[in-house]
């Protein structure tokens, strides 16, 4: 785990921690509850899957936060992908569009109900299973960096 990813998971268990000690522990398992709901509504589970050129996932109506995003960085267990493999398009039938593409003045937008395909090019090893993904979208309002991450099992094109 990075240095970076060591200190967010202890930022957060000192908040949690703090939140136990004012609220008591049903407001903290509250919290978690209402986090895992969350991760559950934008994660399309199951649409983790290996392509003849890398691999796809989808995220449904993603509540992280609405607006207008200038980049999108995608980490594949902890290692950054190059913004150049990776495409999206906002449903089926629409025209893919590579993160290099996204800037200030022609940013993602996201809205109500919205749904994300992710098509991402590049060789992955043959035995991986399960996969950590993390996005980090730069929002152009405050505050300036929305992420969401997720763990899931990678699934075969032809299995899906």
């Amino acid at each position: 785990m990075s240095d970076r990813g060591l200190g967010s998971w202890f930022s957060l268990l000192r908040q949690g921690l703090s939140v136990e000690r004012e609220f008591g522990r049903h407001s903290l398992e509250a919290l978690v509850s209402i986090a895992e709901t969350i991760e559950q509504s934008v994660y399309e589970r199951g649409s983790l899957t290996r392509t003849a050129n890398g691999f796809t996932f989808c995220l449904n109506n993603p509540p992280l936060r609405l607006g207008a995003f200038s980049s999108l960085h995608l980490i594949l267990d902890e290692i950054p992908i190059a913004p150049e493999r990776v495409r999206l398009r906002s449903g089926p039938g629409r025209a893919w569009r590579e993160l290099t593409d996204l800037s200030k003045e022609q940013p993602l937008d996201l809205g109500p109900g919205a749904r994300i395909e992710f098509a991402v090019d590049g060789p992955l090893p043959k035995d991986a299973k399960d996969l950590g993904i993390r996005l980090e979208f730069q929002s152009i309002a405050i505050p300036p960096l929305v992420w969401f991450e997720f763990t899931d099992i990678l699934r075969d094109e032809d299995a899906a």
